[in-house]
């Protein structure tokens, strides 16, 4: 093996295990803090928070697809 491919291999593998700690970090800070937001809205305000979340998650998305597809467009035309 070469070394260019040798440091392309261990950088790959290191931001590997970046990313998969970054990933449980975020999903044990997630749990922890639905917890606490359980705590302190109790069930049925818990439920309207996920209602107007889901709800914001959706017009994100399609605003994000929105503005990726009429990017899309006006530089296929430029």
């Amino acid at each position: 093996m070469r070394p260019q491919e040798r440091d392309r291999d261990r950088r790959i593998a290191r931001n590997t295990l970046l990313l998969y700690s970054r990933m449980f970090v975020m999903m044990a800070a997630g749990l922890y803090i639905s917890r606490l937001v359980l705590a302190v809205l109790g069930i049925d305000d818990f439920g309207i928070c996920s209602v107007v979340d889901g709800i914001v998650v959706l017009f994100a998305f399609l605003n994000g697809a929105m503005v990726g597809s009429s990017q899309r467009f006006i530089s296929f035309e430029l």
